[in-house]
């Protein structure tokens, strides 16, 4: 039985992780199903365990050590750390200062004073709020192997749908926030698969991107508004991704050819799925 598993699992290695990825992700809020009144939460580090279980299953020891190479890439262009670092800054002061043109309660001095504590907020954003359980997984895992035989632009979409139905309980706790959220997150998808795939597979780029977005947008810009103009925020925000996907995709021909290149390769498992 269990040589019959890992067969399934190197034949279809991501169809295996998102199978794992929601159960360990979502299981705060599968046991309020069953036992109401606890606690509920969506654990970022789901999909990070369940890639290195496929891997595992799939590779074994060898399979871990070739994954866990490609994660430690960071050799690249200086440009594209500047990009992943400080292009989410300006979407979210483009995002604030739009809204307040829009009519939005313009947020008080005290919380633009707050910003120092953005140096110290980054770090435990990258390490608690998701990023470091997701970016390996989904770019450094999912996104490598759908892009197999497909175009980055392909592969980005497929798995953004995926990434946006993870995402899914947050989105619903939050009125409003569903259809921007789906924008935002496709569109994130495409802008980061295209810094994954330009940087020459370093997850580490749309890692910080990630954790840039998180913290500039969501704990810095996020308690700013409340309300019609906090969900006004994110339509803007969503919108400002989408218009950079959109250009990404017609400046960069590298996002529509196919088969996607310059990606780390993977040898077990090596089935898309």
């Amino acid at each position: 039985m269990f040589a019959r598993l890992r067969h399934l699992v190197r034949a279809h290695p991501v169809l295996a992780f998102y199978a794992l990825a929601f159960p360990l992700s979502w299981r705060a809020y599968l046991i309020v199903l069953f036992h109401p009144g606890g606690e509920m939460g969506l654990d970022p580090y789901g999909p990070l365990l369940a890639a290195v279980l496929v891997t595992a299953l799939g590779g074994g020891v060898d399979g871990l050590k070739t994954w866990a190479r490609t994660l430690l890439r960071w050799r690249a262009a200086p440009s594209l750390y500047a990009f992943a670092l400080l292009f989410p800054l300006l979407i979210t002061l483009l995002g604030i200062g739009a809204n307040v043109a829009l009519g939005a309660v313009p947020p008080s001095s005290e919380r633009w004073a707050a910003w120092p504590s953005l140096l110290v907020v980054f770090p435990l954003v990258m390490i608690l709020g998701g990023p470091l359980g997701e970016e390996p997984a989904w770019r450094g895992f999912a996104l490598v192997r759908v892009a197999e035989g497909r175009s980055m632009l392909q592969a980005s979409l497929r798995v953004g749908v995926v990434w946006f139905a993870w995402h899914l309980p947050l989105l619903l706790a939050r009125p409003g926030e569903v259809v921007p959220g789906l924008i935002g997150i496709m569109s994130a998808s495409v802008v980061f698969a295209w810094l994954y795939q330009v940087s020459g597979g370093a997850v580490l780029l749309p890692l910080l991107m990630h954790t840039a977005q998180n913290t500039f947008g969501g704990e810095f810009a996020g308690p700013m508004f409340g309300g019609a103009d906090a969900t006004r925020l994110s339509w803007l925000r969503g919108g400002l991704y989408l218009a950079t996907a959109i250009a990404l995709v017609l400046r960069d021909a590298r996002l529509r050819a196919a088969p996607a290149r310059d990606l780390p390769g993977v040898t077990a498992p090596a089935s898309a799925g």
